[in-house]
């Protein structure tokens, strides 16, 4: 079976072998009891009588408010001392966690959408045309867009690709196909052009989250490495964009100095051109980077399937049935973006049953992909396919 690391959703590295820990017994009643017992055999000690503390003993009732209090006080002492832990820091703790590798492990902040905008003029001209850096076009939602750098009409050609970037960080910008983005706003030159956005504007993202942080922390060690190891070039790629997610680093014997990164992002989304860009300028940095390695960025291959399954539900929970298919087709779906989360996990439609059982089926039948195992190479990614969408269907009702 293909090598599992880990991913947003499922993590599957150091941190999860390291033992959980308490710094104080939080436990009300235990706190409760000891208190409690403390009294009595100190009273007893004192006096040499035998006291038990009645429920509504004043005392006892006394007693009972300063449990409360160190309920409290020590549930206090085990998040502070939790969030000194990089298992369990969180937020600003995290943060502050973090500081102890310097500037490399800062929280990566939202990001804007990018895409690519081709500029076209509208007839010849006797000049070249410069496309002005910071020139700004309109989506339709408001969002705008601004290249990043200057493009040159050169003639007697009538177009020029440069690159844009959203003026508002996150999830916002993304999303808008090509053709979509086709209004200029602040176009001062003495030629008209018009503009188009040549793919779909992707990469806009929200403040990198806890989870993918702790992960990209606990590689960070490795990134002090002059030598090139594989997860110093994994932190490296997940330090260029937030929505990053995994990154597959892989060096064929047989190409001494070449390596290929393959990124994945947030919910299995294969990255854009210029998010690969991104990250090859990331890890191809000189002060990253081994002087002897060609990096490469590339897409990781699409293994594609449909799936065509049948389930069938107990007959004694026929009340249920509503609700156990609406958790069948959840579960399937949640399997699909499983599969699609992480590059190089083998296509395993065992895990699928499993899901299906959980939800409430009593027997599952797979139709399609067949074989319902198969192995994926280390920069295969197992993607549903969008045509048909996945054939879930209840076959009826059948006894223990």
């Amino acid at each position: 079976m293909a090598n599992d690391l880990s991913n947003i959703g499922a993590p599957e590295y150091g941190l999860d072998y390291v033992p959980d820990i308490d710094f104080a017994v939080k436990d009300a009643t235990v706190i409760e009891a000891e208190v409690i017992t403390d009294y009595q055999q100190a009273f007893l000690a004192l006096t040499n009588i035998a006291k038990t503390l009645a429920p509504g003993d004043p005392v006892r009732l006394h007693l009972l408010t300063v449990c409360h209090w160190l309920s409290h006080q020590r549930t206090l002492i085990d998040f502070t001392g939790k969030m000194n832990l990089l298992k369990y820091a969180k937020d600003d703790y995290l943060d502050n966690l973090a500081a102890l590798h310097g500037n490399r492990t800062l929280r990566l902040q939202a990001q804007p959408a990018l895409t690519t905008l081709r500029f076209s003029l509208t007839a010849p001209l006797a000049f070249d045309a410069t496309i002005p850096a910071g020139t700004q076009v309109q989506a339709p939602n408001a969002i705008i867009f601004e290249t990043t750098e200057a493009g040159i009409i050169v003639g007697p050609n009538l177009t020029v690709d440069v690159p844009a970037r959203a003026l508002l960080e996150g999830v916002i910008g993304n999303g808008f196909t090509p053709g979509q983005i086709n209004s200029i706003i602040n176009w001062n030159q003495p030629f008209a052009v018009t503009v188009t956005n040549l793919t779909e504007t992707a990469g806009g993202s929200d403040e990198e989250q806890d989870e993918q942080y702790r992960y990209r922390i606990w590689l960070a060690i490795e990134s002090y490495s002059t030598c090139g190891p594989r997860d110093a070039y994994e932190f490296w790629a997940l330090s260029a964009h937030p929505d990053i997610i995994q990154c597959v680093v892989h060096s064929a014997p047989e190409i001494a100095g070449e390596v290929w990164l393959y990124p994945l992002m947030k919910n299995g989304v294969l990255p854009s051109q210029e998010i690969l860009d991104l990250v090859e300028a990331k890890c191809s940095a000189d002060t990253v980077r081994p002087v002897t390695d060609f990096v490469t960025a590339k897409l990781a291959t699409a293994f594609n399937y449909s799936l065509d399954m049948d389930y069938f539900v107990l007959e004694d929970n026929e009340v249920l049935l509503s609700t156990i298919q609406a958790n069948v087709t959840q579960a399937v779906n949640d399997w699909i973006l499983w599969q699609r989360s992480h590059i190089s996990r083998d296509l395993n439609c065992d895990e699928l049953i499993k899901r299906v059982l959980e939800a409430g089926a009593k027997r599952v039948v797979i139709n399609s992909p067949t074989p319902t195992f198969q192995v994926m190479n280390y920069n295969q990614l197992a993607v549903h396919t969008d045509t048909p969408a996945p054939l879930i269907n209840f076959a009826g009702l059948e006894e223990v």
